[in-house]
């Protein structure tokens, strides 16, 4: 990875504006609503996880770019690669322009884990 390369991560949970952890993506060079598509659980550990699925339901998100360094640093809070691993979906803007964009995947959801109906993590 180059130090001035950017990428587009598409996140659907504690990293959302206004939530928790948003701080760890703090170094954004810009947060874009969007819409994945899959399925929403909540962990019951206080952080969702999602599984990616094209006919999946509408999954709310917002698209950051970000830099390796921020991409470093959400990586530490993923627990990446042994919690969570990174896919790549296709992110619908409100636009209705498509991108691709990572996405953090949980590697193995809880026994626990809950489908949250809304597909956002806000309104779950």
């Amino acid at each position: 990875m180059k130090g001035n390369e950017t990428f587009k991560v598409a996140v659907y949970g504690t990293l959302l504006a206004g939530e928790r952890n948003e701080r760890w993506a703090a170094g954004a060079l810009s947060r874009v609503p969007c819409v994945i598509r899959g399925t929403l659980y909540d962990t019951g550990c206080g952080f969702p996880a999602f599984v990616p699925d094209a006919n999946g339901q509408e999954v709310k998100a917002e698209m950051l770019t970000v830099t390796v360094d921020g991409l470093a640093h959400m990586d530490v809070l993923e627990g990446y690669p042994r919690l969570y691993r990174r896919d790549e979906v296709e992110a619908v803007l409100e636009d209705g322009s498509a991108d691709k964009a990572m996405v953090y995947v949980m590697n193995r959801l809880p026994e626990r884990a809950a489908v949250i109906a809304s597909g956002d993590w806000r309104n779950r």
